[in-house]
């Protein structure tokens, strides 16, 4: 009882300081600048107020702070509202809110009937001022303050959740800013290195020429394993690497026209190849799962035995291709899977494998 008392004392004395002295004058230009709020003529209200008053001055009345604030408020001038509310709070409202931040942050607030619906106000919309500084790109806030910020616009929705105020749109004030925050942390680019294993297979051409100057196409089909990794740069919606894996293949080699003489067969011959270069993924949705292009270049050779009086040619190839790329990641572990063309290649490539992630 005795705090309630003292509560409506600082109030009362709060709500009684002392004026300044409006005149006839000063009472129309007020009027006028209400009526050109009205009609949507924010900048000519404030050119009005300005006039009339110097809104720097703790005496000025808090109608016409108000006009103000709301006048910046519809020209997206956040900081400049923000800075008249926390004029209101600290000159014609001081005592009341010293007394309802105190009793917040000791844990005793529970809402009071006896504070005018225009203190709320002035919470809800300062509160809404430093949200909207929090939220706005181009506003740059050094991280203590942004924090600062953040932590005033949270308080005071948490004291409007106690009171009876009737305007319920600040319960949004800390979805926006958590929102804004997940958005910001999904664009943010970040880096890391990955190891990749694959099971590939392509198909190639060699051509075989004999004493004669016949040219006889051989098809060259390979599978094996291709060891490397790579380094990305990400965010949670574009992905850029630069990878590559030494591939260690097993390849059959034979004939590619049946009825073409000589005959050439040859199984188990040992290749090997390096496949590097950037990929370019796209996550539509989900930053576990990314697919777009790589543009490989790849250098191949095979240890291929030519026939007597016969040469073989293009044992050795070093080229460029066109692959689609599609990987799937959890935290550390995913699947990358990539097909597609390689120049010089008489067929698809393809390639199946495991990613792990540092």
């Amino acid at each position: 009882m005795v705090l309630k008392t003292l509560f409506a004392l600082l109030l009362n004395a709060s709500l009684l300081a002392a004026p300044l002295s409006i005149g006839k004058n000063e009472r129309r230009l007020f009027q006028t600048a209400k009526s050109a709020y009205k009609r949507g003529q924010y900048q000519e209200s404030l050119q009005v107020l300005t006039r009339a008053f110097n809104l720097n001055d703790p005496r000025t009345p808090s109608g016409a702070l108000f006009l103000a604030a709301y006048s910046f408020e519809k020209l997206f001038k956040w900081q400049e509202a923000e800075t008249i509310y926390g004029i209101l709070l600290k000159n014609h409202y001081k005592e009341a809110n010293r007394m309802i931040i105190s009793s917040y942050k000791g844990g005793t607030f529970e809402g009071d009937e006896d504070v005018p619906e225009k203190l709320w106000s002035a919470y809800h919309r300062r509160a809404e001022m430093l949200t909207q500084m929090l939220l706005d790109d181009q506003v740059k806030l050094s991280p203590k303050v942004y924090e600062l910020y953040k932590k005033t616009a949270l308080m005071y929705a948490a004291i409007l959740e106690e009171t009876d105020y009737e305007d319920d749109s600040y319960d949004t004030i800390g979805e926006r800013i958590e929102k804004h925050e997940n958005e910001i942390k999904a664009k943010t680019y970040r880096s890391g290195w990955f190891l990749q294993s694959a099971y590939v297979s392509w198909r190639d051409e060699i051509k075989l020429k004999t004493s004669t100057g016949q040219v006889i196409g051989l098809e060259s089909t390979g599978e094996g394993t291709c060891l490397g990794g790579g380094w990305r740069y990400e965010n949670d919606y574009w992905e850029t690497s630069l990878n590559g894996c030494y591939a260690l293949t097993s390849q059959t080699i034979g004939n590619s026209d049946s009825d073409a003489s000589p005959v050439y067969f040859q199984k188990g011959v040992s290749s090997s190849a390096f496949i590097a270069g950037p990929s370019f993924l796209w996550k539509p949705g989900s930053k576990q799962v990314a697919f777009g292009v790589q543009i490989p270049f790849v250098y191949r050779q095979a240890d291929y035995e030519a026939p007597v009086n016969t040469e073989l040619e293009d044992t050795t190839v070093f080229t460029y291709g066109y692959l689609l790329q599609l990987d799937w990641r959890l935290t550390k572990w995913g699947v990358t899977t990539k097909f597609g063309k390689i120049q010089r290649f008489s067929s698809s490539f393809w390639s199946l494998g495991a990613l792990y992630s540092f």
